[in-house]
This record gives C-alpha cells, sequence and structure tokens, in this order.
C-alpha cells in the first residue's frame, strides 16, 4: 500500500505547474524553473503594452508580481504575504544593493526605503503581513511610473 500512496504522490507533484521567477533584471523566458506548489498567471497591463505583469503564488502562499518591459526584461518586482520570500533569489544581482539599502534604512523597523543608484526598494510590514516593491529605474519602460505598477 506504501507503494501506491508513493506512486500517486509522484503523480500529483508532476502534475502541479511549474512555477518560474526571473530575477531583476533577467528576462522572463530564461528564468529557470522549478517545481512547487505555485500558481503563475500573466496578464497584459493596462499601459497598451509597455510592461506585462506575471503574477505567481508560492507554496508559502506569498504573491510575487514581475513586471517585465516589451522585451521580457524584469523591472520591477513586488511581494506581499505573512513572511519576507527569498529577496536574493527574487532581487539577483540586486541583492547587495538591497542590503546596503537596508543597512543605511533611517525609517524605522517597520518600513524600508532605499536607493543604491537606478535600484530602489520599498518595504514594510509586521509579523504576518509584509509587502514590498523593488525596481530599476533605469530599466523601466518609457512613460511608465512607479506609481502605474501598484
Amino acid at each position: 500500500m506504501m507503494k501506491a500512496s508513493s506512486n500517486v504522490l509522484l503523480l500529483l507533484l508532476l502534475a502541479v505547474p511549474a512555477l518560474a521567477c526571473a530575477e531583476l533584471g533577467q528576462r522572463l523566458d530564461s528564468a529557470p524553473t522549478a517545481t512547487g506548489s505555485g500558481r503563475q498567471m500573466a496578464a497584459l497591463s493596462p499601459t497598451g503594452g509597455a510592461f506585462r505583469v506575471q503574477q505567481s503564488q508560492d507554496a508559502a502562499g506569498r504573491l510575487i508580481k514581475q513586471y517585465a518591459a516589451s522585451n521580457g526584461t524584469v523591472f520591477a518586482v513586488a511581494w506581499s504575504g505573512s513572511s519576507q520570500p527569498d529577496l536574493q533569489q527574487l532581487l539577483g544581482s540586486y541583492f547587495p544593493a538591497y542590503r546596503q539599502a537596508q543597512q543605511s534604512n533611517r525609517n524605522g523597523l517597520n518600513v524600508m526605503q532605499g536607493q543604491v543608484g537606478s535600484f530602489i526598494v520599498r518595504s514594510h510590514g509586521r509579523m504576518g503581513a509584509f509587502k514590498g516593491f523593488a525596481y530599476d529605474s533605469a530599466l523601466m519602460p518609457v512613460g511608465v511610473t512607479p506609481d502605474q505598477l501598484k
């Protein structure tokens, strides 16, 4: 009976859609796929095609949004959930800039705002409710503003 249960579990895991998550600054189509229990959906933004939003939910229930320019490059990411996602994975090569912004933050324990070069990050939260947003202004499509990415 244990063998049958293992086979059913394996089939269920294989049936779960792959979750692709590109790092900030990377192309969506170059993202490695990892089998997980996340959902993924893509939608065009109402900006007339200047960017698209890929929204996914990871195994912990955190909502991840990736904003990609028309060439597929992720220029912004946003997250919300009961805990922080793996920001090193989400921010990729921008993670050292995130750490630098974090170290120079003067907004208190629950709010972070920082800028290092063209990298900008804002996050806030308390245990059980976290939100954040990070983008590279140099990669943002012409005519798109951070306010449009909410």
